[in-house]
Order: structure tokens, then C-alpha cells, then sequence
């Protein structure tokens, strides 16, 4: 229960409810590496999922831990953050479990959790992700061929105070 663990503690010292009231650079670049990283689940598992909305419990197996039944997640009122944060720790409760996808796609959802640790979040809306003012037209086309962006906080903090994209 190591990493489920380590995902339980890091979603409880978010701030829930300031989620969105924050827009920075780096929001948009984790956003694009979520999206690349969903882009290629979604390729090869894409189950009864909602692109980029994976369901761990829908894309691979449901877990043995009923991560759904967490109080943390009650903390979370809006429905598409509860999706990924469930789908986070059900991944997580998988890689504990000895869940090989699990554990070649352990770092799926990293970027999105550090965006939610940031302050930010996005939406969808006709088609598009909208994220600090950005959008984002939500293809699978050629996103899963782009390049890994680095997201270190070393990074995002440049990409932030230097506006590197």
C-alpha cells in the first residue's frame, strides 16, 4: 500500500477549493504533457473512457482497494477533477497490487496531479481544453508522437518566471 499511500497523502494537502482561481504558464505545459500522456493510455487501453478522462477501474481492472470510498475524495466537488483523482489513486492501489499496466504507466496522471497541486485546473468545452486562459483542441491526432515535456519543478518554475515554452 506504499504508493497509494504516498497518493493519499499527496492529494490531502491539496487545497480543494482554490483549484482554478490561479492561471500560470506552467498550467498549460502540464496540461499538454497530460494530454500526451492520456493520448497514449488511451491508445493502447482506451476501455469505456471518455478522452482524456481515463477510468483506471474502466482501462485496465478495477482494484482491490475501493479507492472510491476514500473521504478525501468528498472534498473534491467538481465531478471531472473527482474523475482523475480517483483514477490516480485506483492506479496507485494497482502498482501496490503488482499490476504490470499499472506499473509501466505509473507516472500517467503525474502532470495533472502537479496542476492541481499548482492551483490550476482545466475543462472541456466544445471540443477544446481550456486551461489559464489557453485552449487546446482535444485530438488524439499526433499528440501521442510528440517529444516528453520535462516536467520537473525546476522547469515550471522557468516556464513560469521566464515564459519558456
Amino acid at each position: 500500500m506504499e504508493d497509494l499511500n504516498q497518493a493519499i497523502k499527496r492529494i490531502s494537502i491539496i487545497d480543494w477549493s482554490n483549484i482554478g482561481n490561479k492561471q500560470a504558464k506552467s498550467h498549460v505545459y502540464l496540461s499538454k504533457e497530460y494530454l500526451r500522456r492520456a493520448s497514449m493510455f488511451f491508445r493502447d487501453y482506451p476501455g469505456s473512457c471518455r478522452y482524456p478522462f481515463i477510468i483506471i477501474s474502466n482501462a485496465i481492472t478495477k482494484s482491490q482497494t475501493h479507492v472510491n470510498e476514500l473521504p478525501i475524495l468528498k472534498k473534491i466537488d467538481n465531478n471531472y477533477v473527482g474523475e482523475i483523482v480517483t483514477s490516480y489513486l485506483e492506479l496507485n492501489a494497482l502498482v501496490d497490487e503488482g499490476n504490470e499496466i499499472a506499473i509501466d504507466n505509473k507516472d500517467l496522471f503525474e502532470p495533472v496531479i502537479k496542476l492541481y497541486e499548482r492551483g490550476g485546473h482545466f475543462f472541456i468545452r466544445a471540443g477544446y481544453l481550456n486551461v489559464a486562459g489557453s485552449t487546446d483542441l482535444l485530438s488524439l491526432a499526433n499528440r501521442v508522437e510528440r517529444e516528453p515535456l520535462d516536467i520537473s519543478d525546476e522547469v515550471l518554475e522557468k516556464v513560469d518566471n521566464e515564459h519558456v515554452n
